[in-house]
């Protein structure tokens, strides 16, 4: 992992709010050039924009990306308590909707939210899928645990799934049953996520780990706080990282429906996750004592696979 973006210092003073980069990068080609810079800096398991997307699309992915990026740090590591991020969240939301008025013909004061507009326009996204992805963060503010599966599926349907939206509207499908196929894969990924990072997580005096599935195998709460690891954590461990596989194995359905390349970046996402998991299983789920990583000679065989797939799309293209 790299190191944290530097994004500069953001300010509360009473009803004064401030976000880092407002008035920065005016034109939009600056504001695109910053969108690149973040996506360069990524700190995370897989690239977001990768080596095999299209330089026609490249931007656009890019934009996203340090519109997620962003957010997620604002809620993750500003400096503030809990009532000052959420301040930070809500003028973040209010400069976006600014910018989407009249069908993103706005103007933002921050250089991310305009290369945003710029995209949106372009690939005719609505606002919906960046706000949701807004409200998971501020959840993450609140929300310290999930009762139940259900509870834990709502937290993703705002986290994660929009991300897929995202991608699908960039490569032009605009198609509800797409982005339902869609919801699979990405509420996927973030259940690999949660289950690598539970130790990090508590940490945060947060659990994705829904009690109801702590409750059927009589792993309590003391447990969970004491990272006690035994039969029983093994087992419900077990429980979740196959909901996620099985999630994923569903989601692969969408490959031969979207477009080739975007195809080759969801091979990538998938392929991706289920390392993650098959890490997990390698520790015998012991993810208390040691994070689950991927492999470099792994992640090779991953960025070989892709560019196999990716060759092939290209022949499909022309």
């Amino acid at each position: 992992m790299g190191e944290k973006f530097d994004w500069g210092t953001h300010r509360i003073e009473g009803e004064d709010v401030h976000l880092a980069g407002w008035g920065t990068h005016p034109s939009l080609e600056e504001a695109q050039a910053y969108c690149t810079l973040i996506a360069g800096s990524h700190y995370e398991n897989f690239l977001i924009a990768n080596y095999f997307t299209p330089a026609e699309v490249r931007q656009h992915i890019e934009n996203i990306y340090a519109f997620c990026r962003y957010g997620d740090d604002l809620g993750d590591d500003a400096p503030f308590d809990t009532e000052g991020r959420l301040t930070l969240l809500n003028a973040w939301q209010n400069d976006l909707e600014s910018v989407a008025e009249g069908h993103w013909s706005g103007t933002a004061q921050h250089p991310i939210l305009n290369a945003v507009a710029a995209t949106s326009r372009a690939c005719k996204i609505p606002l919906k899928p960046y706000v949701d992805l807004i409200t998971a963060f501020k959840l993450d503010q609140n929300k310290t645990q999930y009762e139940s599966w259900d509870e834990l599926r709502d937290y993703c349907v705002h986290s994660a799934d929009p991300v897929g939206h995202l991608f699908l509207y960039v490569y032009g499908h605009d198609d509800e049953k797409l982005r339902e196929i869609s919801n699979f894969t990405c509420t996927a990924l973030q259940l690999a996520n949660h289950w690598q990072d539970v130790a990090r997580d508590l940490e945060q005096n947060r659990s994705y780990f829904p009690t109801e599935t702590m409750a059927l195998y009589g792993y309590t709460q003391e447990d969970y706080n004491n990272r006690v690891y035994d039969e029983r954590w093994i087992a419900m461990m077990k429980h979740e990282v196959d909901r996620a596989q099985s999630w994923f194995d569903q989601g692969k359905d969408l490959w031969d429906k979207v477009d080739p390349h975007l195809a080759v970046d969801l091979r990538m996402f998938t392929l991706g996750g289920e390392a993650i998991l098959q890490s997990i299983r390698k520790l015998k789920y012991n993810t208390w004592k040691k994070r689950p990583t991927v492999s470099k000679f792994k992640q090779l065989r991953l960025f070989l696979g892709a560019r196999r797939a990716w060759k092939k799309a290209e022949k499909a293209k022309k």
